[in-house]
């Protein structure tokens, strides 16, 4: 039913036609065209022939006046009371100019400057009432201009009929409105509903392609009662405009072409949207017949376009391209053949006359689209539904999976529970087996202590009632043999070495001990180092020292420094040939003070350089060179009770390889460089 009324125009008003109250003016039509506009009735009545045309015919967009030249004088008798439809919708003028008996010519309006008040019949095409007594006729002129496509055809009826044509025209109307609202509603739920992005499109789609149908028809003006100025040229252009720009847009997403001609789309897009940018900025500046024909040229221009890439799509087994492409080639002939007709490189035949094919298209083109949406919702839905389902079904086996776990975790925690009870219990036990060790270690200390003083002090008497006896022999015996003398130095000797030796194991003992509280206190790191080396006279001679990138100042515990120091330079004097130079330098690198002391010494073998810092350590070719192995132990201790570190550089064992020890102390520590 919605095809025979909408196609009612295209194929029943056809037939229809052909009967007795259509009457035929083909052979009688006469154009004359007047580019500069400057012709009036009287000269184009003064001329003796015009141009033979048909009367209906198609110039395409041009901005001459059209003069016709109906000769009803040459008819036969016809009714006495005719209609002359002129089946142009959007032309700007129509005027009708009837000859008088004083020969001049009574000029009737119509057009879309004259307003729809001053229509004797309420049309959607402008219509002019005919009355001759005798059935003859004289002959018509028509004045024409248009800025839309000079499309035209001149039909000649007798009243009723051309009523009945109209009505049959208002009604297929009526419905194609309430099916573009319908198709809108659907399309608007179909979207809140599903989510769909293209459906959005295709409501803009209908709504706006429905008004170029009903605006082309002539619709717009007579039936919804719409006046304009320029009767709604600007507006219609713009929409078609509009039309063909969200049309391509609907298309590109309804066939996702983005995913297969990422690049290539997007540039397409951008153009389409530019050249209707402009289109509108032309149309609303009243340039309609110079704009329209770009329009609906880039729109024959994307037809074939957007087909070829539907047509690929489906051959890849896109199933949205496949209704594309039946939806849309049925519009696009439509469109095709309009578009044509208004560019004048098609005729305006009876078959291809009006709106209503143009009508006919976009309904069942509108139908399947908006099927295919709703089918498509309704998969959606049944999908959800499903998903649901599913989802409620899963739910239940993981509901019923965790109650399991749950148990099963359960179980476990009780398990863990009396294990870390069991642990615990472990723990109490093994403080308290700490703590009784810790009091046993004290107390060992404590014994350690007192047995160190003890057997300090037992060695000491001896030592120094030797020492005593010693010098009391080298004063009292002054005829001492050379022998002798040497015996009681040696004795001497051995003596202060055992004493040195006692005090730095009493030392050891006390840096060793973390009880002890580190005297931080700022000091000079020069006067420090030349405190030290006078003590080592006549070997101080030896030493070289170089503080220029030294900190004037020094924040650290100076006695623990002393004895480091103290330590190392001994140490270099010790190993380093005799007459070769001891080397101690200070600097500022990474947020830290290096102390270094380099010798010449025969250096230390790779496979000891890792144990030099031990307990009692001592290298196997260190020779009868006296020591105890305590000295670097002692010296790396105190780096790192003042936070900083000592290391070994020597490139191995040999004659002069040497070895520098750097004690690393960390800047906090230090003073800011002067």
């Amino acid at each position: 039913m919605l095809t025979l009324l909408l196609g009612g125009c295209g194929w029943v008003a056809p037939i229809g036609q052909q009967g007795r109250n259509y009457i035929a003016l083909d052979g009688q039509v006469e154009m004359l065209r007047d580019p500069q506009g400057t012709l009036d009735v009287r000269a184009v009545a003064a001329r003796d022939a015009l141009q033979p045309v048909s009367p209906e015919f198609n110039l395409g967009y041009i901005p001459d006046v059209v003069w016709l030249r109906l000769r009803l004088d040459r008819m036969p008798p016809l009714p006495r009371v005719l209609l002359l439809q002129v089946d142009a919708p959007l032309a700007d003028t129509v005027r009708l100019y009837l000859p008088q008996p004083d020969g001049s010519f009574r000029e009737l309006r119509r057009g879309e400057d004259v307003s729809l008040r001053e229509y004797p019949y309420l049309m959607r095409t402008p219509v002019f009432q005919l009355e001759a007594a005798d059935g003859r006729y004289p002959e018509l002129y028509l004045r024409l201009t248009e800025r839309n496509a000079m499309t035209v055809a001149l039909k000649l009826w007798e009243p009723q009929a051309l009523l009945a044509q109209e009505a049959l025209a208002a009604t297929q109307g009526s419905v194609f409105l309430g099916f573009i609202i319908a198709l809108c509603l659907a399309g608007a739920f179909i979207w809140t509903r599903s989510g769909v992005g293209p459906v959005r499109w295709y409501v803009a789609y209908i709504a706006s392609s429905a008004y170029t149908v009903y605006k082309t028809r002539g619709l717009v003006g007579p039936f919804l009662y719409v006046e304009m100025a320029d009767g709604g040229d600007r507006v219609l252009g713009v929409v078609m405009a509009l039309s063909v720009g969200i049309a391509v847009s609907f298309s590109v997403r309804l066939m996702t072409l983005q995913t297969y001609f990422p690049r290539s789309t997007r540039v397409y897009e951008v153009v389409v949207w530019s050249v209707v940018g402009c289109a509108c900025v032309g149309f609303l500046l009243g340039a309609f017949g110079t704009v329209m024909p770009w329009i609906q040229g880039m729109s024959l221009l994307s037809v074939p376009l957007l087909l070829l890439a539907a047509a690929y799509l489906t051959w890849r087994g896109n199933t949205t391209a496949r209704l594309y492409l039946v939806a849309f080639s049925v519009l696009y002939l439509v469109f095709f053949r309009a578009f044509l007709i208004n560019l004048g490189l098609l005729p305006n035949t009876p078959f291809m006359r009006g709106g209503a094919p143009l009508a006919l298209g976009l309904t069942l083109h509108l139908l399947l689209l908006t099927f295919s949406f709703a089918q498509r919702f309704y998969t959606l839905e049944k999908e959800r539904q499903d998903a649901l389902a599913l989802a409620l079904n899963a739910s239940q086996r993981a509901e019923a999976s965790l109650e399991d776990k749950v148990r099963e975790r359960t179980r476990e925690l009780d398990e863990e529970i009396a294990q870390r009870q069991d642990t615990e219990l472990r723990l109490r036990q093994s403080k308290a087996r700490l703590r009784q060790a810790l009091s046993t270690e004290q107390r060992l200390r404590e014994e350690q202590r007192e047995f160190v003083t003890m057997l300090s002090h037992e060695f000491r008497t001896p030592l120094a009632i030797i020492h005593a006896s010693g010098q009391m022999l080298r004063d009292t015996e002054t005829a001492l043999q050379p022998a002798n003398q040497r015996r009681i130095d040696k004795i001497q000797t051995s003596v202060e070495r055992m004493d040195g030796l006692i005090e730095r194991f009493l030392d050891n003992e006390l840096l060793l001990s973390e009880e002890g509280v580190l005297q931080l206190t700022t000091f000079a790191l020069a006067p420090l180092i030349a405190e030290a080396l006078e003590a080592m006279e006549p070997a101080r001679e030896r030493v070289q020292v170089d503080l220029a990138a030294a900190p004037t100042l020094l924040h650290s515990d100076r006695g623990l420094l002393r004895i480091a120091l103290d330590n190392l330079v001994t140490n270099a004097l010790k190993y380093s040939p005799a007459g070769a130079p001891v080397r101690v330098s200070a600097w500022v690198e990474d947020a830290s003070v290096v102390i270094a002391v380099a010798d010449e010494g025969p250096g230390i073998p790779q496979d000891e350089q890792a144990s030099v810092f031990n307990k009692f350590a001592r290298g196997r070719d260190s020779g009868g060179t006296a020591g105890a192995g305590l000295g670097l132990y002692l010296v790396r201790r105190i780096a790192v009770r003042l936070g900083g570190a000592l290391t070994l550089h020597s490139a191995g064992a040999g004659a002069g390889a040497g070895a520098t020890f750097r004690l690393r102390l960390p800047l906090t520590n230090a003073a800011a460089m002067e």
